[in-house]
């Protein structure tokens, strides 16, 4: 049989990306329309309402929106192209959004999170019609609780930024549970850890204290134990840091926290590379998180959807938030779980409804 000849030229550029594709609201032609939405029927109406009648009069509009006019063929065009221009996981060997470790996720696990089963839940539905999804991440809970060697997760915060606040919060929460809260007010981290280890604890009152590298760029130990003092509330860090570089030292760190009454804070954004090498709990962490959507099969969403799943020890659980998911064995169903909010130093809510559940089903 004759082989094929693959150096044709026309077969080489053949499909080739070459769009200049402009952004959707220069594509508007006046007029244009993708779809006619029907008004609603006067027997509706009278029972409902026009809709905009309830909405306080400075709220209103007072001109119509600018969105695009355009019509169905044109917009699948239109993304059709940007999705040939995009320089994603998919068509290149390595790709990263900031300091990101992007892997491959599955396919079928997209597929899986638009099932009908899925996408057709309300997080306000009633618990007996929802077993399967807390089923799953009632069990998600426990791989990370194996993974990290923490006693309890939660998946409320939906980005890796709001597991940190998390983490602070939980550290507030702690510290006016034992009468410090005033006292210890030092946030520690890195010069090299994600921005977010500095920013979200500066955000509920914590004042941040910045670690420079030594010569050989890992975290300055002995201007590490110049900072720790009985004012630290915390020890914020990636590790490995976003140099990519791993701190096998890290276990003096945490020990010299602890010693100075402190907490040990771990951010896991990186860890792709040290799953079932090492764990949270042996490196002398109190709490963690894992963006599943960066180091499981969420795909990066530059932005969301995400979920920094935050985990803590046993002596920090009554500071997460509500509801958590439980198993009533009596009963044998899974159930959200109210009871932390009877705690007064709980941290209340980070994000309304327990999480983003197709993020946690991936």
């Amino acid at each position: 049989m004759k082989r094929i000849d693959r150096s044709s030229k026309v077969r080489k550029n053949f499909h080739q990306a070459k769009w200049d594709e402009p952004i959707i609201f220069e594509l508007t032609k006046k007029g244009e329309r993708g779809i006619l939405v029907n008004k609603a029927e006067k027997e509706v109406e009278a029972v409902v309402g026009d809709g905009v009648s309830i909405l306080p009069e400075q709220m209103r509009r007072k001109t119509l929106p600018a969105l695009p006019e355009i019509s169905q063929p044109r917009v699948l065009r239109h993304y059709m192209r940007l999705s040939q221009q995009t320089l994603g996981a998919d068509v290149n060997i390595e790709i990263g959004q900031g300091t990101c470790t992007v892997k491959y996720s599955p396919k079928i696990n997209d597929q899986l999170s638009r099932l009908p089963n899925m996408t057709e839940l309300h997080p306000l539905q009633d618990e007996d019609t929802v077993q399967g999804i807390l089923q799953i991440m009632y069990e998600t809970d426990l791989y990370m609780r194996e993974i990290s060697g923490m006693e309890r997760f939660t998946f409320q915060p939906s980005s890796g930024s709001q597991g940190i606040l998390a983490m602070a919060s939980l550290t507030r929460s702690y510290l006016k549970s034992i009468g410090e809260e005033g006292k210890r007010d030092e946030i520690i981290t890195t010069i090299y850890s994600h921005p977010s280890d500095a920013a979200a604890p500066a955000t509920v009152g914590f004042k941040i204290i910045y670690i420079q590298p030594d010569e050989d760029g890992y975290p300055d130990y002995e201007a590490f134990k110049a900072a720790v003092s009985d004012k630290t509330a915390a020890f914020f860090v990636a590790n490995p840091e976003d140099t990519g570089v791993y701190n096998k030292n890290i276990l003096k760190f945490t020990k010299l926290v602890h010693e100075h009454g402190g907490l040990c804070g771990y951010d896991q954004a990186n860890a792709n590379g040290l799953l079932a090498v090492t764990r949270a709990k042996e490196a002398g962490f109190d709490m963690c998180f894992f963006n599943l959507h960066k180091t499981f099969s969420t795909p990066h969403g530059c932005g969301g959807p995400a979920v920094g799943a935050t985990g803590c020890t046993k002596e920090l659980e009554k500071f997460l938030p509500a509801p958590l998911i439980d198993y009533c064995e009596e009963k044998k169903k899974y159930f959200l779980n109210y009871d932390i909010t009877n705690n007064p130093f709980s941290i209340g809510k980070i994000r309304m409804f327990n999480g983003v559940a197709p993020v946690v089903l991936k």
